[in-house]
Parts: structure tokens; C-alpha cells; sequence
């Protein structure tokens, strides 16, 4: 990838802290910011398991630098939606030329952003 794919720019929130009432949540600190990613909604499904109520999953692909170090405890912010997502799964796929790859996300938007 590099940046002729990518297509927006993330912020990486990494780690948690405490709250007033001293639970565990997640710390809104940036650790990386201006991180250019490709950022695609690949599919969608709607489904209606056991109430009325429609509900959309939607499969989001994200490729980021390798160097970025990403976990799957971090949080991405797509800077220009406001978006936030959790990882749901990390991958770093093989190469056949011994070049470094890009590593590849699995997201779930946690924000609740209309659309």
C-alpha cells in the first residue's frame, strides 16, 4: 500500500485509563495522528435474528502501514468522518518478493454516526 492507496487519514487511541467512579475505559489519547490508511467498506448485511428491529453489520477493510505496530486492543479514528473503530482482527499476509506488506484490519465502527 503506502500512500498511493490510501484514501483518509487516522488517528490510533491506544491503552485505557480510569474514570471517576474507577473503571477501566478506554483512553482517548492519540499515540499515532495523520496516519494514511486505505479505509473501504467492502459489504454490508442486514439482519433481524429474534426482534423487529432491522440491524446492519458492516464489513470494513483497512489496510495500515506496517510500521504503525498496530494491536488489536487500539482504536482508529478516521479524521475526516469522526469515525471510530474497534479492531476486530489483525493480519499481516505473506509476501512473495521479501518486501515489507502492509498490515491488514478488520473493523467494527463503534461510533453511532447515522448512515
Amino acid at each position: 500500500m503506502g500512500a498511493e492507496t490510501a484514501n483518509t487519514l487516522c488517528t490510533i487511541f491506544r491503552g485505557t485509563t480510569t474514570n471517576w467512579a474507577g473503571d477501566t475505559v478506554d483512553n482517548n489519547t492519540p499515540f499515532i495522528t495523520g496516519l494514511p490508511v486505505t479505509l473501504v467498506e467492502t459489504g454490508k448485511n442486514v439482519q433481524d435474528p429474534s426482534t423487529p428491529t432491522p440491524r446492519t453489520i458492516r464489513q470494513i477493510y483497512c489496510s495500515v502501514p506496517r510500521f504503525a505496530g498496530i494491536t488489536n486492543d487500539d482504536r482508529i479514528m478516521d479524521e475526516s468522518t469522526g469515525d471510530v473503530y474497534m479492531i476486530i482482527a489483525v493480519t499481516t499476509p505473506p509476501t512473495t518478493i521479501g518486501a515489507p506488506v502492509d498490515t491488514v484490519l478488520q473493523l467494527k465502527r463503534v461510533t453511532a454516526n447515522s448512515a
